[in-house]
């Protein structure tokens, strides 16, 4: 009987292992932020480098995890970088990588990076969860990375490889 119970939990824990979080795993529970967006409070020499962009896309006011603004900027071909900026504070919190590149790639079996609706990344003001889809750091490291936002930093709770598109 024990052998059965092993062989039920190691088949559930298998199920669960190819399956992306869902933004509803990781739901806000309080109201989101309904005031004037603070302005960032810019304090390092990468903020102040990339000042009018965070400065712009947090007036744009909360578009995650229910009081915070994702920011996103180019910084080159395929290339993104990204900021957390608080709408009640101002403050500036670094995302988990400094850049996200992008090649030829197929996300979580589904989504190509050549297709003109591919979304880098995902995010929702109803939840705490962010997903990435690229190369981070200008690297080969080409994943989707599910990322857990604790409203300070973000926790990596899953990451599925990318496949080369074969065409």
């Amino acid at each position: 009987m024990r052998a059965v119970g092993l062989l039920l939990a190691a088949l559930v824990l298998a199920a669960g292992q190819g399956r992306a979080p869902a933004f509803e795993q990781y739901r806000v529970i309080e109201a989101a932020y309904k005031g004037k967006p603070a302005a960032p409070v810019i304090k390092t020499a990468e903020d102040r480098r990339f000042r009018t962009m965070i400065r712009t896309g947090a007036a744009d006011g909360p578009n995650f995890a229910g009081h915070f603004t994702v920011v996103e900027w180019g910084c080159g071909a395929g290339c993104v970088s990204v900021v957390v900026a608080d709408a009640a504070s101002g403050e500036i919190h670094r995302a988990p990588f400094k850049s996200l590149g992008w090649q030829p790639r197929k996300y979580e079996g589904k989504y190509k990076s050549n297709d003109d609706k591919f979304e880098q990344l995902a995010y929702r003001l109803d939840s705490r969860l962010l997903v990435v889809r690229g190369c981070l750091d200008e690297s080969d490291k080409c994943a989707s990375y599910f990322w857990e936002w604790n409203g300070g930093q973000f926790k990596l709770i899953k990451t599925i490889p990318a496949e080369v598109i074969q065409e």
